[in-house]
């Protein structure tokens, strides 16, 4: 991801530039007092191409602001940061900041608050996993060594009494220190078995040990935010040490540019994880408040982060992004019964917040995304449901790698394995029944679902088929488009149709231009 500016705007009574060195920072630092916000905004307001003007605006005396309407014209939710020690009495003031997802920060060491904008507010996203195929394990581990497709790796075994280095990734993660890094282990453990991961900071070209983290029991439910002070670039060394007598099951590390505090990928992006250390991300924008509640399901995508965020923040709408960040490029949005519950409350919890009904709210996706949409569905009876390619028979899928699709999606088998705990054909109808026991119990009189399907799809050639078949006994209203072609053989087709049904339903059945 290449480095660019970030682009900050204090709004305040003192230009803190003139107080701090910002020379050896990233930043372009732009101030307006408070008694000249509104000629200032009026000329950014001439900026009409929908980009961003700052990634973060700093109101640093928001008690003594009184013209504050023409910030929240420029400003995206989770980029204004006030000061928790501020008191703020004007109600409007607080509804808008509350509507913009505002943070209080401590304001009292400038110093501080310019690192954490320099090193969390970047441009962009980025994450990455080291997979099980990555992992050296200790030729002084005596126990037995199982790789479970690559969904995980299990050791089991006498791993001692005292905390030792099991295993190893064999490769280091490289960092700029303009940077700070996230990591998050995968794993499950057996009671009798504790295990520590160890992260050691090597300034780059030499063995130099800058920093080492150790962290083990609770600590290991929450990602290891790895700040750097450093100037210079360096590496990042990690290991596990495990003791006891019992298994250790680990799975992907996932490594991710920090936000700290200010979410997950991008700014306001949240964590979803279940008590088996598996996570769902999702983040919410607001838009104009008003319905409906556009919900879009990720597809499958080996770089981790969020997908569409453009396409949806272009209709204006309340919209809310989910992505899934397991397996290889996700894992259709299924798993426990908590991280399901997770996904499906997240969505009516912002249902809730912007005080809508489920006649307010539309669910969407393509390919993978496609059975987030569906799936939660059969919960929600959403107004519309519009998605691309899709995909319900997921032991179907796996089954295909075999001689339908060979070698195209092997992730399919990982799913499969780890879903079900099998790779049979028996194994592979369970999965599939997965879907259609919840979807088959669904109301769907009042919905409209918009498909747009590929007539030769490799991936899962029934799915449409299927769809039709089991939403004619209701009511339900649909809209399809069938494209020639294997699964990704026309996907520019497929994503025009997907968005100029949304445009359609949008100015149709909600009246939005």
């Amino acid at each position: 991801m290449a480095d660019k500016i970030i682009r900050i705007l204090q709004v305040g009574v003192t230009n803190w530039a003139t107080q701090l060195n910002l020379a050896d920072q990233s930043m372009d630092w732009q101030f307006v007092s408070n008694d000249n916000v509104s000629d200032y905004f009026t000329k950014l307001l001439n900026n009409e191409d929908g980009t961003p003007l700052f990634e973060a605006i700093l109101l640093t005396d928001s008690d003594k602001l009184d013209c504050f309407e023409p910030i929240f014209k420029i400003a995206n939710p989770y980029t204004i940061l006030i000061d928790s020690n501020q008191i703020i009495e004007n109600q409007q003031l607080l509804e808008l900041l509350t509507r913009y997802q505002a943070y209080k920060i401590d304001m009292s060491v400038k110093e501080e608050v310019v690192y954490d904008l320099a090193h969390y507010f970047f441009v962009g996203q980025y994450g990455e996993k080291l997979n099980i195929n990555q992992v050296q394990v200790s030729p002084h581990f005596n126990g037995q060594i199982q790789y479970n497709g690559h969904v995980n790796l299990l050791l089991t075994g006498d791993f001692g009494t005292t905390l030792t280095s099991t295993l190893s990734w064999q490769y280091n993660i490289a960092a700029k220190s303009d940077h700070n890094h996230e990591l998050w282990l995968e794993y499950d453990t057996s009671e009798n078995v504790m295990m520590a991961l160890s992260v050691q900071m090597i300034e780059s070209g030499t063995s130099n040990i800058l920093k080492q983290w150790i962290v083990k029991g609770e600590a290991m439910t929450a990602p290891l935010l790895i700040e750097s002070h450093a100037k210079s670039a360096y590496y990042l060394a990690v290991s596990l040490q495990v003791q006891g007598d019992g298994y250790i099951k680990v799975g992907n590390l996932h490594n991710r540019l920090a936000r700290k505090k200010f979410g997950q990928f991008i700014l306001g992006g949240e964590r979803l994880i279940d008590n088996k250390h598996e996570e769902i991300m999702a983040y919410f924008d607001p838009g104009d408040m008003k319905p409906p509640l556009n919900v879009y399901f990720s597809g499958y995508r080996s770089a981790e982060g969020f997908e569409g965020y453009w396409m949806m923040k272009k209709m204006g709408t309340p919209f809310l992004l989910i992505t899934d960040p397991r397996l290889e490029g996700g894992a259709f949005y299924i798993g426990s019964k908590e991280i399901e519950n997770n996904i499906y409350q997240i969505i009516q919890q912002k249902m809730n917040d912007l005080n809508f009904t489920t006649d307010q709210l539309i669910l969407s996706g393509l390919s993978m995304g496609t059975f987030g949409a569906l799936y939660y569905a059969s919960k929600l009876e959403p107004h519309a449901i519009i998605i691309g390619k899709p995909l319900v028979n997921l032991g179907n899928i796996a089954l295909n790698e075999k001689l339908v699709r060979p070698n195209i999606f092997p992730t399919s088998l990982d799913l499969l394995l780890s879903m079900t705990g099998g790779n049979t054909v028996k194994h592979a109808e369970m999965l599939n029944q997965r879907f259609w026991q919840q979807f088959d119990q669904a109301n769907f009189n009042q919905t409209l679902f918009a498909i747009a399907y590929m007539k030769d799809d490799d991936y899962d050639s029934t799915a449409y088929h299927d769809l039709l078949t089991s939403l004619s006994h209701s009511q339900a209203i649909i809209i399809s488009k069938g494209i020639a072609g294997r699964h990704n053989d026309d996907s520019a087709a497929i994503n025009n149709w997907f968005f100029s049904q949304y445009q359609r339903i949008l100015v149709d059945e909600f009246k939005r231009k």
